[in-house]
This record gives structure tokens, C-alpha cells and sequence, in this order.
């Protein structure tokens, strides 16, 4: 496997594809679920809720939106897979987030809907050859390939588990 072109995502992306520093996505996938139930586990149960900063998203929020995201670029990687030349809408991350009421529901039930999104990801992309993961295709109004797609969940997951090391992990609410 090799990473993607330049060509074969929005400039956009660069910055989440840029956070993976390997070839092999599909391993990335892999050991990033391993780790996201490590990270999740040492959470400590008054953080769940906390926001480091007003109007920013809650640990579960954060949680939710990467679930959400995993669907959305894993439908988006089907689509272009079996040649799909209908485009595919944007999403606004925001309004999901907000309609998710991920505060509603424990951090375990959204790291098990997590898991059981990225395993399905996982099984997905294992499945395409090297002509498959070239396929190109519109969603958002950008044209992108399967194998842009692939980096472009390992490197959002990887984006939203370092915010929540960095901004949320240092903190101690008071």
C-alpha cells in the first residue's frame, strides 16, 4: 500500500493524512482500535462530560463525532468501491454532533458502537485490491480515492484521540 496523492483527496485532508506516519493503513486502523480502548478505559468518569473551553465538545461529543465520521467515510469508501459515480453530500459536523445527544449514553455504549463501525471498516478495506483502493469518486463536492479515505479515518481518528490527550487529559476540572 502506499499513501495517497496529493490528487487523490481535497487539500483539506492533508493535515489528517499527513498525521499518519505509515504505509499500511489498514495496520493503522487496526492498532488505533487497540488504543482507543486503552485511551477510553483511563478516562475517569467526572472527565466524561468536561469541556475545556465553553462551546467546545464533551470527551463523549468528541467520541460520537469520530463514530459519526467513521460511518460517514466508510459509506463514502463503499460508494466509490463498487463505482458509484453519484455524488455523495457534505455533512455538517456541528448539527450532528448537536443531534447526537452523545451525553446522554455512557462512554462504554459509544466506544462499543465505535468498534463496531471500525471492524466493519476494517473488513471493508481488507477486501479491496489495489485497483479498488484507486477507484475515484466525488463526495462533498471533491473528488477522492478509496485509499485517501482509509488515511483520511486513521488520521481523524488520530486528530480528535490527540485533542483529547492534549486538551482534555491535562485538564482537571474545578
Amino acid at each position: 500500500m502506499r499513501k495517497p496523492e496529493a490528487s487523490e483527496h481535497p487539500p483539506y485532508y492533508t493535515y489528517y493524512i499527513n498525521l499518519i506516519n505509515t504505509l499500511d493503513g489498514l495496520k493503522t486502523l487496526e492498532h488505533q482500535l487497540i488504543e482507543l480502548h486503552q485511551l477510553i478505559g483511563s478516562i475517569p468518569l467526572e472527565l466524561e462530560e468536561y469541556r475545556y473551553a465553553e462551546g467546545k465538545w464533551t470527551i463523549k461529543e468528541v467520541l460520537g463525532h469520530i463514530c459519526d465520521v467513521e460511518r460517514i467515510f466508510g459509506y463514502r469508501a463503499l460508494c466509490i468501491a463498487r463505482g458509484d459515480q453519484t455524488p455523495i453530500p457534505g455533512f455538517d459536523e456541528n448539527l450532528y454532533a448537536a443531534a447526537g445527544q452523545f451525553n446522554r449514553r455512557s462512554l462504554y455504549d459509544l466506544l462499543h458502537e465505535f468498534s463496531l463501525s471500525r471492524e466493519s471498516n476494517i473488513a471493508l478495506f481488507k477486501s479491496f485490491d489495489e485497483a479498488t483502493l484507486n477507484c475515484m469518486g466525488s463526495a462533498n463536492n471533491n473528488r477522492m480515492s478509496v485509499r485517501a479515505i482509509l488515511f483520511m479515518i486513521a488520521g481523524h481518528e488520530k486528530h480528535h484521540v490527540n485533542v483529547i490527550k492534549e486538551r482534555y487529559l491535562t485538564q482537571i476540572p474545578h
